[in-house]
């Protein structure tokens, strides 16, 4: 997770308005890594798929994914995030869509 700390670092350097904080990093005994930042317990990383649908499932090895979301990061910060102009998408988040689509690339 140091990593993703790094990133997020050269992030806020780079557009000084990015300002993610994760406020807690934990691995349990299932493999599962969850991060909570803003407040909330916001994402579970990990292979296995968690029963709960209330939390953002990113499934994939945490080392892959840390690269990835850190890349996101810096290249959302310099694209001028927030404020960028089709940075994210209007389209309302479907937790359970996302995660046949992350069963689907297993496959």
């Amino acid at each position: 997770m140091r990593g993703i700390r790094k990133g997020l670092l050269s992030a806020t350097d780079s557009n000084p308005r990015i300002n993610v904080v994760f406020e807690s990093v934990r691995e349990d005994d299932s493999g599962f890594t969850s991060l909570k930042f803003m407040g909330v317990e916001g994402a579970v990383i990990g292979t296995s798929e968690p029963p709960d649908m209330d939390i953002l499932w990113l499934g994939k090895e945490t080392q892959d994914l840390v690269q990835e979301i850190t890349k996101s990061i810096v290249e959302l910060a310099t694209a001028g995030y927030p404020g960028c102009s089709g940075c994210v998408d209007d389209i309302e988040w479907s937790e359970s869509i996302w995660r046949d689509m992350v069963l689907k690339d297993r496959v």
